[in-house]
């Protein structure tokens, strides 16, 4: 079932001042109290505003909450972080609630999920995700490539699978936890007693307690080991790509999944090209001739050398299009195209032949003749 907004819970607005919110939930808390109150879901509604006065009492819990809603507090408080500050005792100061232990690991076991309240059926923690980066050609972007790549990683013991004991009959039930791996903490504030689950300090969180440790990972059921992985770059690939490789991450104790690791890709600087996402851009030069005649361009392109058909008149700065020249699209269907823009090509220095040619090609334009520059000595 979604949760209520915590304003609407409280029955008050958004700008509503922090003396008028405590005075609301004093006011709902004592109309709720399952001491005072009988009915079915009074304990419900209680835990229900007590978590909205959790939140909305703190300044940056309330500052998170009007920014980011549900998904901010939860993904960034524990359970127990909405309630450390509250005092209670404070706030039922004198109407006969002082003394009173109510039990509320009920509300974070169904408003946050296992870690408070009795359960101890909390799901193992996934292990540490990673990243490698790789840097590839514009041809392996281009075209995919399969790299072999070398990670460090922490992977689970194959010589213990995981329990750290040196065998089956190396380990006792630990008496602290009775094999659970999880104990009960229970923290009283005078009107609210709250029971925390943690892992069990006496055997790590494992419900065992090891005689006779693995000599292969010292007890600790993980070992370090550089992995060797075949690694599919995807055709299109871009700078700042990120591939994600399903549990190639780290371990984790207990039995919890492994980690991802993710690939981030960079591009090596190619002099021959420019790319804008699925663009390829080239530039180009052409002669005088070329440009006013017409004729052929050869360029390079990410499949071989293509050519071009350069119209007479073809002004300089002008662009041509290679449909599908481009890099494959990385999310969809085709290629995008390649861009060709040509500048024109001044010789720096021509013989006496040539320049009698272009003065003669000038006159015949109609163009004035260049003046001769003088030099003072």
């Amino acid at each position: 079932m979604a949760k209520r907004d915590y304003y609407e819970v409280l029955g008050v607005d958004r700008n509503t001042a922090p003396d008028e919110i405590k005075k609301s939930y004093r006011k709902l808390a004592l109309k709720y109290h399952p001491d005072r109150n009988k009915s079915n879901n009074a304990e419900e509604k209680f835990n229900e505003i007590s978590t909205a006065y959790g939140i909305l009492s703190n300044p940056e819990k309330r500052r998170i909450y009007d920014q980011t809603g549900h998904d901010g507090i939860d993904g960034r408080f524990t359970q127990e972080d909405i309630f450390k500050h509250t005092d209670f005792n404070e706030i039922f100061q004198g109407t006969g609630f002082g003394g009173v232990n109510v039990d509320l690991g009920s509300l974070f076991g169904s408003l946050f999920g296992s870690g408070f309240g009795g359960s101890d059926n909390r799901a193992s923690p996934q292990g540490q995700d990673l990243r490698h980066d790789v840097e590839l050609s514009f041809e392996q972007a281009y075209h995919g490539e399969h790299l072999n790549i070398i990670i460090p990683r922490t992977i689970i013991c194959d010589s213990c699978n995981g329990s750290g004991a040196y065998d089956i009959s190396s380990s006792i039930t630990c008496s602290s936890c009775n094999g659970k791996g999880q104990v009960q903490l229970v923290q009283s504030t005078g009107f609210a007693r709250f029971v925390r689950v943690q892992d069990c300090s006496q055997c790590q969180g494992k419900g065992k307690l090891i005689t006779k440790p693995c000599k292969h990972c010292k007890s600790i059921g993980m070992i370090q080991k550089k992995q060797k992985i075949d690694l599919k770059i995807p055709p299109g690939t871009d700078e700042g790509t990120r591939i994600r490789l399903k549990g190639y991450g780290d371990a984790t104790s207990g039995n919890g999944p492994y980690g991802d690791l993710y690939i981030i890709t960079h591009l090596k600087h190619d002099s021959r090209f420019i790319r804008d996402g699925d663009l390829l851009i080239h530039e180009s030069e052409i002669s005088f001739p070329t440009a006013t005649l017409g004729g052929e361009l050869t360029v390079p392109t990410l499949d071989g050398n293509a050519n071009i058909k350069i119209p007479s008149g073809t002004q300089p700065e002008t662009i041509f299009k290679l449909k599908g020249k481009g890099f494959p699209k990385l999310r969809g269907f085709g290629r995008g195209d390649m861009l060709v823009k040509v500048h024109l090509s001044i010789p720096n220095k021509i013989n006496s032949k040539t320049r009698k040619l272009i003065e003669t090609l000038s006159e015949e334009m109609g163009l004035p003749k260049p003046k001769k520059k003088k030099f003072l000595r």
